[in-house]
Order: structure tokens, then sequence, then C-alpha cells
């Protein structure tokens, strides 16, 4: 009778191992490569000292967006003029909106607007744009 009774007790055993098993976490999606859209300003625009430059658009990415950011630089220098970073919270898609007043501009340059998007795995793209600031 107790010869009978391990081959039970073997696959009782078995069987609650299987059944404590954790269970595993669904796999997450292929990072894709997010995006950013800039739908203002519009390249070389000319903006002058006391008009306000708007930055306007959305950027998109599966992997959770972290932080979305700008930056006016002078393209022939590379003098940052202008620069914000915003946290865009645990969203896929956020819209910006940043504006600069433009103040101290003494000739006409070509500044670039970048805009960057990072994911919660610092994976980063940008975006840019050329504008003309002036007096």
């Amino acid at each position: 009778m107790k010869v009978r009774q391990l081959p039970l007790l073997l696959f009782t055993i078995s069987l609650a191992t299987i059944q404590c098993k954790k269970e595993e976490a669904p796999a997450l999606p292929p990072d894709q490569p997010g995006s950013v859209t800039i739908t203002t300003p519009v390249a070389n625009t000319l903006y002058e000292n006391g008009f306000v430059l708007t930055v306007e658009g959305e950027m998109i990415d599966n992997n959770v967006l972290s932080t979305a950011r700008v930056e006016v630089r002078n393209k022939t220098t590379g003098a940052l003029l202008f620069q914000q970073s915003t946290p865009t919270g645990n969203v896929t898609f956020f819209r910006f909106l940043w504006n600069w007043t433009v103040t101290g501009m003494t000739a006409n340059i070509v500044a670039t607007v970048k805009i960057t998007a990072v994911d919660f795995q610092s994976r980063e793209v940008s975006k840019q744009v050329d504008i003309l600031l002036g007096p």
C-alpha cells in the first residue's frame, strides 16, 4: 500500500509546484521611435525684438514620454537664446506650447528652434526649424 501512495504523493507535489509558478508579466510592445511635430513657428518667419515667438506642436512616443524640451540657438554661433524643459507626465501624447519674447537682437540672425522629446528610457527624438530674429 505504501508503494502505491508514493506516485500519488509525487504527482500531488509536482502539481502544487506547477500551480505556484509566478505568472510572467506581459511583454512590452517593441519600442518605436517617437515623433515631434512643430506647428508654430513656420520656417523663415521673422520675429523682431518685442515680438512673442510661440513654439507649439505635439510629440508622441509609445514608450511613455518623460520630458519635452525647447531650445532656440543662434545658428551661426550656437549661442543659446532661450530654453525650457517641461515634464510631460506618464503619457504617450503631449501637446507643447512655449512663448518667448524676443529681446537683445542687434542685427538680423538665423536661429534654430529645436524641440526634443525624451521618453522614460532616456531615448530622444528631435525636430527643428530655422527662423529669423531681428532688431
